[in-house]
């Protein structure tokens, strides 16, 4: 008996200044100081910062949309996913926290997952960009390239100077064998793009073949 009790004054001893010191700051200075913790880059920090306001926030979705963020920069993928998650069921209409859940599933490679949330936000918002070229480039991960086309050339209907987006849709277009369509797209890019990487690499490959 005198053992547990000393166990448990030891880690009250322990675990008190955390206690105390989240008791005498205001959430709001929780989440100032998570705020300039990432700003310097620290982003484990930022976490442990911000869990200090767990209890008072554990139904708040603005801390879930923050928590999902700051474990995505710390590339804690599983976290980050869990916490978008919580966010999304305490707001089922949130586009922001379904953007934000598609990062750790790409992170990942769980196309099929984030594919699905894409698809979601679609149905709240058809013309969302981030869904949209974000669907793109699952697909051609999942080498579904046509279909990658298809979300390219959506994009590109509203957003026709977008380079990446051309280059995307060039890609999908030469890993479907569409040599001629996908080369003219590239040399588009290169024309006022003369150093894009990856369009110079898709014209050496068509060159080469």
């Amino acid at each position: 008996m005198k053992k547990r009790k000393m166990f448990a004054l030891v880690m009250f001893l322990t675990l008190f200044p955390l206690f105390s010191h989240a008791s005498r700051e205001s959430v709001s200075q929780i989440y100032q100081r998570s705020y300039e913790e990432e700003g310097r880059g620290n982003y484990t920090d930022a976490i442990f910062v911000l869990m200090q306001a767990e209890r008072l926030e554990e139904k708040s979705y603005l801390f879930h949309l923050r928590l999902g963020w700051l474990n995505y920069l710390a590339k804690k993928f599983p976290d980050s996913a869990n916490a978008y998650q919580r966010a999304v069921r305490l707001n089922k209409d949130s586009i922001e926290a379904r953007l934000g859940l598609m990062l750790p599933f790409m992170a990942q490679g769980r196309w099929a997952e984030a594919e699905k949330v894409g698809k979601e936000i679609l149905l709240l918002d058809r013309a969302s960009y981030l869904a949209n070229s974000r669907l793109a480039y699952i697909y051609y991960n999942m080498k579904s390239f046509k279909e990658a086309e298809t979300y390219y050339r959506k994009i590109l209907q509203s957003y026709p100077g977008d380079v990446e987006m051309q280059a995307g849709l060039a890609w999908s277009l030469l890993k479907q064998e569409k040599k001629e369509e996908a080369e003219k797209i590239f040399l588009e890019i290169l024309k006022i793009a003369p150093n894009h990487v990856t369009a110079n690499v898709g014209i050496k490959m068509i060159k080469e073949k």
